[in-house]
């Protein structure tokens, strides 16, 4: 290679993918470009991406904000809600970032004079935009939302011909009843107006954050459209990895590809990571079996220090439990295992709590039941391989003497 200064890696590990390098998701897609053309022919569609951690959710929203701005001439914003608990705070993050996302200065003087007494500071062309804290002229947002869409609608409307918002990172609000509520009367006050507004709203989150808003609001299951992301299939994968070391002019043999392609499991965030390691250790353009396997280790270690350390190792506080991972991550790799298995081969002791360790770990997203009864995987075989590694350092550890 040119040198180190000249290295640029293609991928994203754990953030959304930049809109240059997405790729694949073309029926999701196409759903999503239908919603934008339904939107601007007059009939509101309101769509919910959702799948597991890890699945590219966050990046297909963004892609489409990105495309419904660049093909459709929308405006908007895509808003990340983590660790917002009201609903004041989350009209404050909206139209902040709304204001921040605009680059047409005269669109944005024209909505600065929507915003103008609720605007406390901003630099140029609204890169600095802060908005009030104040949670009453917050609330005063909140309860006219639907009539300052339609300003923004009509002050846009010679420039642009719609408005995208997306609600991403949804953890914590979900948990508020009546953030499921405003968006029931905010959709149903949209659909009975009969007046035309351009809006698509898009809500980004797990399975669980829909469940449970419909705790709260049962008419949510009928508001929103779902588009659920599945992990990549083979050759997708195959076509995500071409492409991206493409980019760098790296080739990459077909064992080297393949076992990148198996061990991350169509999982965009675990190739991200494996991708990006295997990229930094690669020193001909080539990339080899060799290089591959090194990457993957390397990946693994990071994936479960990123993801398993923090969710699941802490939450299995049990010696127990943490021993009868251990034994499990001894299996080969890719190996399904059989409770009936299992329970054969551990001590008593282990064998009272199985079911419970299968049961919590599999809430935690690690295993997943398979088609047959009884029998269970890891989710990803990243996932296997850190807690395969995990278990023999541990087992190392346990055999050193102690240090006098």
């Amino acid at each position: 290679m040119a040198g180190i200064t000249s290295k640029e890696s293609p991928f994203s590990p754990g953030k959304p993918v930049p809109v240059e390098y997405f790729i694949a998701r073309f029926e999701e897609l196409e759903r999503l470009k239908r919603a934008v053309k339904q939107t601007l022919s007059g009939r509101n569609e309101n769509i919910f991406i959702t799948g597991e951690r890890g699945i590219g959710k966050s990046s297909l929203g963004g892609f489409i904000r990105w495309l419904a701005g660049k093909e459709y001439d929308f405006i908007g914003a895509h808003c990340f809600l983590g660790g917002v608990r009201d609903l004041e705070t989350m009209i404050r993050v909206i139209f902040q970032k709304l204001l921040q996302e605009v680059s047409d200065k005269n669109i944005f003087d024209n909505l600065k004079n929507i915003f103008g007494n609720y605007i406390t500071g901003l630099t140029l062309f609204g890169v600095g935009v802060e908005f009030t804290k104040d949670r009453s002229e917050l609330r005063t947002i909140l309860d006219n939302f639907l009539p300052v869409i339609r300003n923004i609608n009509e002050t846009i409307k010679e420039n642009k011909k719609g408005i995208i918002l997306i609600l991403d990172d949804l953890n914590g609000i979900t948990d508020i009843p009546e953030f499921a509520q405003f968006l029931k009367s905010f959709v149903d006050e949209l659909a009975t107006s009969q007046e035309f507004l351009p809006l698509l709203l898009i809500l980004v989150g797990l399975p669980e954050r829909r469940e449970e808003m419909i705790k709260h609001q049962p008419s949510v299951a009928r508001i929103f459209d779902i588009v659920s992301l599945s992990p990549m299939n083979v050759n997708e994968s195959k076509e995500f990895f071409n492409n991206m070391f493409g980019k760098q002019d790296i080739s990459v043999t077909p064992e080297a590809l393949s076992l990148m392609v198996r061990l991350s499991g169509g999982f965009p965030m675990l190739m991200h990571e494996v991708g990006d390691k295997v990229f930094w250790l690669d020193e001909d353009d080539l990339i080899d079996e060799d290089d591959a396997k090194s990457g993957i280790v390397e990946a693994a270690e990071t994936v479960g220090k990123k993801y398993l350390d923090s969710q699941v190792y802490r939450a299995l506080r049990s010696d127990i439990y943490r021993s009868i991972l251990r034994r499990i991550g001894k299996l080969t790799l890719g190996t399904r295992f059989r409770r009936k298995d299992i329970l054969e081969k551990v001590p008593e002791k282990e064998q009272k709590t199985l079911d419970n360790f299968l049961r919590r770990i599999k809430k935690l997203g690690i295993i997943s039941e398979t088609e047959i009864w009884g029998e269970y995987e890891f989710i990803n075989q990243l996932y296997h391989l850190y807690v395969m590694i995990e278990a023999f350092s541990a087992e190392k550890e346990k055999k050193r003497p102690n240090k006098r």
